[in-house]
């Protein structure tokens, strides 16, 4: 075997192109070694094919000549050789002008490669920058698909602290409502406690103008209890906390968090159905998809929902709830849902 011939001139031109010797030899073999453009055609067809850097064999032609020296064969060689110089001398002037015809074409020939190579090389250079185009379109989808995330997470962001800031401003405005309300008690107090005195003067007949001696009078104050104020990272903590321990069971988490937010928005939206404030404990449901999974009973208890050993129940009293509280769960669990690096990647 050996390997095929094939044309210098346009294996030259080819390797001038870019392309590889073992390539342009194997393009120019198969596509008939006639034209530059059937050996780039060729070229990009088959540039994917497993054997497109091997160099093509053929078999090798091999002439076995005899050597016979006999006189008749002699005489047939020195007969050729005389019928050879009769047909040299016998050229005229049309045998001229047949070579100089042939000579003409043979030029015209390498005009008209030389004009497909030029059209091959400008085809070529037009794909290639119409590839690079299309990469350059790809590579701006990319970055503009990357900034419109990068906005989306920052409006997110925003919102959960909008959200934050106004639940604490809820949270003052309430204390403020509930300091408000107490000074006024006691100034009704103060005023009765006032109204009784000048009464029991007057009935007396003592002036008005006058204190009477008496002993001070401590007028008992009830004491507000402190309420423990829940915030949104309890929130999420917790829901972290639920994912984490079961984490090789997605769909479970999933199916809590729907439970749970069902729960919460049952609630927000019928605030005086108690049914809707009172869960059994021994639920199949609930026990199965919140109550056996650690931290959905306490997300709950976060939320208001008060446990009684005695019956069995989780309930949220009617004085209880705290619509911003419930609200502000239903965002958290909203945006567990949502994100799917959800307690992934906090420690």
């Amino acid at each position: 075997m050996a390997v095929p011939q094939v044309d210098k001139k346009m294996l030259g031109e080819l390797e001038a192109m870019g392309f590889p010797t073992v390539r342009s030899t194997r393009a120019l073999h198969f596509s008939g070694n006639s034209h530059l453009e059937s050996a780039v055609n060729w070229l990009l067809e088959h540039e994917s094919d497993p054997d497109i850097d091997q160099l093509p064999l053929v078999p090798r032609e091999i002439t076995i000549e005899c050597g016979d020296t006999s006189n008749e064969v002699r005489n047939n060689v020195q007969g050729m050789r005389d019928t050879v110089q009769e047909k040299t001398e016998g050229w005229t002037e049309t045998g001229r002008q047949n070579g100089t015809s042939q000579l003409e074409r043979e030029l015209n020939a390498d005009e008209q490669e030389e004009e497909d190579r030029k059209r091959i090389l400008a085809l070529y250079k037009k794909n290639r920058d119409e590839e690079g185009r299309a990469r350059g379109r790809i590579r701006n989808q990319l970055q503009e698909d990357e900034r419109e995330r990068i906005r989306a997470a920052k409006d997110l962001t925003e919102a959960k602290r909008t959200l934050e800031e106004n639940q604490r401003k809820r949270m003052i405005e309430s204390r403020i409502a509930d300091q408000e309300e107490e000074k006024r008690a006691r100034e009704r107090i103060q005023q009765r406690i006032a109204d009784d005195r000048a009464e029991r003067r007057r009935r007396l007949g003592l002036p008005q103008g006058n204190p009477e001696p008496s002993v001070a009078i401590i007028t008992p104050t009830k004491v507000k209890p402190v309420e423990h104020v829940v915030t949104s990272e309890q929130l999420r903590d917790c829901l972290r906390t639920l994912k984490k321990n079961h984490k090789d069971d997605s769909a479970r988490v999933t199916r809590a968090y729907q439970i749970l937010l069902k729960i919460i928005a049952n609630i927000v939206k019928n605030p005086a159905e108690e049914k809707f404030r009172r869960i059994r404990l021994s639920n199949p449901v609930f026990k199965d998809r919140v109550g056996d999974l650690q931290g959905g009973i306490e997300f709950l208890e976060l939320c208001g929902f008060q446990r009684l050993s005695a019956s069995g129940f989780l309930f949220m009293p009617r004085d209880k709830m705290d619509m911003a509280l419930l609200n502000a769960a239903g965002v958290e669990i909203a945006s567990a849902m949502e994100n799917p690096y959800f307690g992934m990647l906090s420690k």
